[in-house]
């Protein structure tokens, strides 16, 4: 996973992703004055062919989003859930599954806790 931040982190940040293969930032343009970053996910399943699959992309969507967002993988518990219920999380996970754009993934956002 590869980040790029354009503009340093904020707690407002909106994150766009740039997932592989699928439409570029450029296509939907931020607020004045909103910062940006562009996430790249490898070998991302575009078209996850069970629930599990779709569970899993969304599994690595959060990951990429928590770094992102100014958490990480070593955050404590409490950080991650902060994160995950800030702005810049909810935003960039809703943007992500609508530009993947495919059926199984936002089911599974849908149904997430």
């Amino acid at each position: 996973m590869m980040m790029n931040p354009k503009t340093p982190a904020h707690p407002f940040v909106l994150a766009l992703f740039g997932l592989a293969l699928v439409a570029p930032a450029a296509a939907r343009q931020p607020e004045a004055g909103t910062a940006t970053a562009t996430v790249r996910i490898a070998r991302l399943d575009r078209h996850p062919a069970t629930p599990a699959a779709a569970r899993r992309v969304l599994v690595r969507i959060d990951r990429a989003l928590l770094e992102v967002c100014g958490a990480s993988d070593f955050s404590l518990r409490e950080v991650k859930a902060a994160t995950r219920q800030s702005a810049c999380w909810k935003d960039g996970m809703a943007d992500a599954v609508a530009r993947i754009g495919d059926p199984a993934l936002r089911l599974a956002y849908a149904q997430r806790p």
